[in-house]
């Protein structure tokens, strides 16, 4: 070994010295290149100055020629014969003092003006020769650069500008017969940098922008040379020099040459004395080798081969060498003790690593069985492990997520606010302790699908108790979180409508009335009742009926601010909570609501209805009022609106006398339902008697409702009947009148047989109408008491059976041909009834007992009764006149046609059967 160093240390010297002269020529190369260089790069700038100077001797004979001063087509035609004769040019042209080209050797495209370009105003503020920078034009499709010169007048002023552009090809041409040295670059750049001639290649390169490095060193150096790195990537030397003087153009021309051109013949030369000597170098160091180290180099190759063989895995391998007292066999001794004991730990590693392995393993099958997303990260929140239910939901592969920060990885957000929450895995690593998710967590999947999902963390901790990563443990709970939503919408949302519910308003209303408690602030309830539903309904079904309220409710709810609560409350009832709203503003938008409805025309079929609200309002900012008051006196104010002549809004104010009537209709709710407890209704029958002598001989009775107070007094059906109708209490009072009827009079007709000729009138309300299952009752009562169906008259109100025309029609229709007898009660209260009589198959029309009154001293009450009867007659139905009080009324009624009466000067009321009589 210590043989080959020497060798080597000999050759080091002849190296060195060869590198040095090789240097020395390569210098030398340069400074000549450079030469040579600068020589032809002025010879280049000479060729095109001289193109150059021609183009400005022509323009200053041109701009002396009276051809100039003409008008525009002589100037025009004058140029182009010049422009033909001189080769090498685009175009001439003569450009105005206001930059107008006034006339062209070439046609132009419309008018043209060059008042901005740089060439011409520097040729008018100069005065003299200008070559301008490139130009592409765009008619003749070539390269060319505008050279300018002023034309001065007598008076030495300039008086335009004559110029002519210069076709770069041509320029071109003026450089082509140097001789260039073999990759050698002619560059001829502007004043902007773009290249006006090249070599080689100029139709690929003219145009274009030198690269900005030359550009500035062209700048910078003028007239000179320098060494530079293209944008090819190829270091030249270049040589620069001005295209003529400054007066002429402010061009430049640039030639490089690559420098490994240059340099190549050294660098060949310095190559080959190289070569020569590293063979010599080889020479020597083959002759030591054989000569003095064969036998070490041979052992030692023994060692590498076992060592390699270790290397592979095999710890079997010895080395073989005889061990003795020299380096080498003390080498080899200790190299095999070595791979003896790396054996005897390699045993127990891979002892250890299958037991580890088999724990692995079992962790791995248990974490990607279960139904849960496991993450397990680093001691730096870094993912380490995923099982496939994790990766599922996040997006991310295992593989792809391994080493990724888990806030990449597990993206959550609050579901309702949106906004980002802390990420459990940081949490866990900050606090060094388990976490739960915020609850409303979504998990933002790779691929955007949003999951919600709950988890928990917890660290990992080693022997020593340290931390050295988080297990984060979540699951899916979309489904489960979707439907608890879904059932928290429908328990706060109107099926129908999609509006707030009573229970979800009720219960905003309650929250608001307890905040007035702590903090004072001003809110308005409105209460809406339609007018026309119940005549939508009747008229055209239940599904017309559900579609007005959608319709009505997409009415609302532009109206209504966003912080307010618009419900239904209930069949066609709307309640609006106006939170945080003056009393004035709570009354615009009680009217605004009114409004919008009233001019609303519900469409259905070939039906139009137009449909009114009556809106009760109260204003309230303190929690004085109980949520069930506050409701009270909303519904009251409602009230009140729809009796004051229904489609207005009625503000409720405590001292209101219309409220205070209606809140003492409330307390008769109280007072009907102990009624009903104590049996204190009584029925009560007035006789209806024949007044013409061809009328059959009938025996009649219309039966009325009075009710006992606490005394025994008892109490006229006008009193309670406005609240029994309110609190719908008639459905039952009139099932109670039917049941007590009918047994009664069965009886009465079981004892006396001649009294199935006596005919009961039973007044039915429009309540018991729209009751679905009243008719089946009613028939049920005639099998239980074996009644006769013609020992009964149903009496309908006139105006009851026109607003529930439809169950009307159906009530009449089942109990008519079973023999019973039909009345319409009331009937004139409105004389646009004779259009719905003739759809009524009634028997008897019972004149309203207001026109009877009057009859006697007003003659339009006369003349009503009148039509009335002439009409009945027509249509073969009896008439009965109510309220005949005195004989001149009685003997009108004989004399009009009108064929039974009732009323005190004919029978006075008594008691239907013996409970109480009449006062």
């Amino acid at each position: 070994m210590r043989l080959l160093v020497l060798v080597l240390l000999a050759i080091v010297p002849p190296v060195i010295l060869t590198v040095y002269g090789a240097w020395k020529e390569r210098q030398q190369a340069v400074h000549m290149a450079e030469d040579n260089l600068q020589q032809l790069t002025q010879l280049a700038a000479t060729s095109e100055a001289r193109s150059i100077e021609g183009t400005k001797q022509l323009l200053s004979v041109l701009s002396t020629l009276p051809e100039l001063r003409g008008d525009t087509k002589t100037c025009s035609e004058f140029l182009a014969r010049v422009l033909k004769k001189n080769e090498g040019y685009v175009n001439f042209g003569l450009i105005q003092l206001n930059g107008d080209v006034d006339c062209s050797a070439m046609p132009l495209n419309g008018k043209l003006n060059v008042a901005d370009r740089p060439h011409f105003k520097r040729a008018i503020q100069e005065q003299t020769f200008i070559a301008g920078d490139y130009v592409f034009g765009n008619a003749l499709r070539k390269h060319a650069i505008n050279l300018t010169y002023p034309v001065f007048d007598n008076n030495g002023a300039v008086q335009a500008v004559i110029f002519a552009a210069l076709d770069l090809n041509y320029l071109d041409r003026f450089v082509s017969d140097i001789a260039l040295p073999a990759g050698a670059v002619l560059i001829t750049a502007d004043s902007n940098g773009t290249i006006i001639a090249r070599r080689p290649n100029p139709e690929k390169w003219i145009g274009t922008r030198a690269s900005q490095s030359l550009f500035d060193v062209m700048i910078k150096v003028g007239f000179g040379t320098s060494e530079l790195t293209d944008t090819d990537g190829i270091t030249r030397l270049h040589a620069f020099a001005p295209v003529g003087t400054n007066n002429i153009s402010n061009f430049k021309v640039s030639i490089g040459i690559p420098i490994k051109d240059i340099v190549a013949p050294a660098n060949h030369l310095q190559m080959m004395e190289l070569t020569t000597l590293a063979i010599i170098a080889l020479l020597a160091l083959l002759a030591a080798w054989f000569v003095g180290d064969v036998i070490i180099l041979r052992r030692v190759k023994v060692l590498v081969k076992t060592a390699n063989k270790i290397a592979a895995g095999d710890l079997d391998a010895r080395t073989g060498i005889k061990y003795g007292k020299e380096e080498i066999s003390q080498l080899a001794r200790a190299f095999d003790g070595m791979v003896t004991s790396l054996q005897e730990h390699e045993s127990d590693r891979e002892l250890s690593q299958a037991i580890l392995f088999a724990e692995k393993e079992r962790a791995q099958v248990t974490l990607e069985s279960i139904a849960d997303a496991v993450i397990t990260t680093d001691s730096r929140g870094n993912i380490e492990y995923m099982n496939r239910v994790a990766e599922k939901l996040t997006g991310w592969k295992s593989i792809e997520a391994q080493g990724l920060p888990s806030t990449q990885v597990f993206k959550i957000l609050n579901g309702f606010t949106r906004e980002s929450v802390p990420n459990p895995v940081e949490l866990v690593l900050a606090q060094q302790s388990n976490v739960e998710l915020i609850k409303d967590t979504v998990l933002l999947s790779r691929d955007g699908i949003e999951y919600a999902v709950e988890d928990s963390a917890a660290p990992i901790r080693n022997r020593e108790g340290r931390i050295i990563g988080v297990v984060l443990v979540f699951h899916d709970v979309s489904d489960s979180r979707k439907l608890a939503i879904q059932l928290s919408h429908q328990a706060a949302h109107d099926p129908l409508t999609g509006l707030f519910n009573r229970r979800e308003f009720e219960r905003r209303l309650e929250l608001a009335i307890d905040t007035l408690a702590r903090q004072s602030k001003q809110h308005a309830l409105l209460y809406m009742d339609l007018d026309q539903f119940k005549i939508v309904n009747d008229t055209c079904g239940h599904s017309a009926g559900d579609e007005l309220l959608r319709q009505i409710t997409a009415l609302l709810q532009p109206l209504v601010r966003d912080s307010d609560t618009l419900a239904r409350l209930g069949g066609d009832e709307f309640g609006a909570f106006l939170e945080n709203c003056s009393p004035e503003s709570a009354s615009r938008i009680a009217e605004k609501l009114r409004q919008t409805i009233c001019d609303f025309q519900f469409v259905w079929q070939d039906k139009i209805f137009p449909i009114g609200v009556s809106i009760g309002l109260v204003n309230f900012n303190t929690n004085a009022l109980s949520l069930p008051d506050l409701l009270s006196a909303a519904d009251t104010a409602c009230y009140v609106a729809k009796d004051s002549g229904r489609n207005r809004v009625h503000i409720y104010r405590p001292e209101d006398h219309q409220l205070a009537a209606r809140e003492g209709e409330i307390k008769w709710n109280e007072r009907i339902q102990k009624a009903f407890e104590n049996d204190r209704f009584h029925l009560f029958s007035q006789r209806i008697v024949s007044i013409q002598t061809d009328k059959k001989n009938f025996s009649f009775d219309e039966l009325s409702l009075m009710m006992a107070d606490e005394s025994g007094k008892l109490i006229p059906t006008s009193a309670f009947l406005p609240a029994a109708e309110r609190y719908h209490f008639m459905p039952t009072i009139d099932r109670w009148v039917i049941r007590t009827v009918f047994a009664q009079h069965a009886a009465a007709i079981k004892k006396s047989p001649n009294e199935n000729q006596h005919l009961m009138f039973v007044k039915i309300s429009g309540s018991s109408l729209d009751d679905d299952g009243f008719l089946d009752f009613i028939m049920e009562q005639f099998a239980h008491y074996a009644l006769p169906f013609e020992a009964i008259c149903f009496a309908i109100a006139e105006t009851t059976a026109i607003t529930n025309l439809t169950r009307a029609l159906n009530f009449i229709g089942k109990l008519k041909p079973l023999g019973c007898r039909v009345a319409l009660d009331d009937f004139g209260s409105g004389m646009s009834s004779f259009a719905y009589l003739k759809h009524l198959n009634v028997d008897f029309l019972k004149i309203d007992g207001s026109y009877v009154k009057g009859m006697a001293s007003d003659p339009v009450d006369c003349a009503k009764i009148e039509a009335i009867q002439n009409i009945s007659g027509v249509m073969g139905i009896d008439t009965i006149a109510q309220n005949v009080e005195d004989d001149i009324t009685l003997t009108k009624l004989k004399s009009i046609g009108i064929g039974y009466a009732q009323g005190s000067i004919i029978n006075a009321k008594r008691a239907f059967y013996p409970k109480a009589d009449a006062e």
